[in-house]
């Protein structure tokens, strides 16, 4: 079982604009090139299980994306605050306190799948820190944002290999190990 940090990130490390818009980090995504696409395609076809927090989860709820998601996996969400009332949705949300503990919900519905960490810096954050990701693949977009960094006010060393390059128009994917 693998937990993949995948997120994108702008040329300075945010992970949005400063007014939390996505400051067009996720366009490769919604209108991908054929290397993005197989980038994409592989992500969806080896996920068993999403690992996200509050934070993401109520930004794709907010856009009602949720049930255009191509992740038909479990969503694993790390919060303090779950919703008062379950909501009826066509993929199934799992609510849990403590990244630990989100983890080995993730993993156990994953099966032989990855775990797809794709949101919420912080979440990403804790999980480096407490050594749970295995790899980390970051989609470099070209602009500046100046908005909040991926690793901003992370303290923990971590040693990488870089495995993977996909070179695209408008966004180069990176992959790496995370070495223990």
């Amino acid at each position: 079982m693998t937990v993949l940090l995948d997120m994108a990130v702008s040329l300075d490390n945010s992970i949005s604009a400063p007014d939390g818009s996505d400051g067009g980090l996720h366009d490769w995504y919604f209108d991908p090139t054929p290397p993005s696409k197989e980038v994409i395609d592989e992500l969806v076809d080896t996920a068993g299980a999403l690992l996200l927090g509050r934070g993401a989860y109520g930004s794709g709820d907010d856009a009602e994306g949720w049930d255009d998601s191509p992740y038909h996996v479990p969503h694993i969400v790390v919060t303090h605050r779950p919703p008062s009332q379950p909501v009826e949705r066509a993929i199934e949300f799992v609510f849990v306190h403590g990244v630990e503990r989100a983890v080995e919900v993730a993993t156990e519905a994953a099966g032989d799948g990855v775990v797809a960490l794709g949101g919420g810096a912080d979440v990403a954050r804790q999980c480096l820190a407490a050594g749970l990701v295995d790899e980390i693949q970051l989609h470099v977009v070209p602009v500046v944002l100046g908005g909040p960094h991926l690793f901003e006010g992370f303290s923990t060393s971590l040693h990488l290999t870089k495995t993977r390059v996909v070179d695209a128009p408008n966004v180069t994917h990176l992959m790496y190990r995370v070495e223990r």
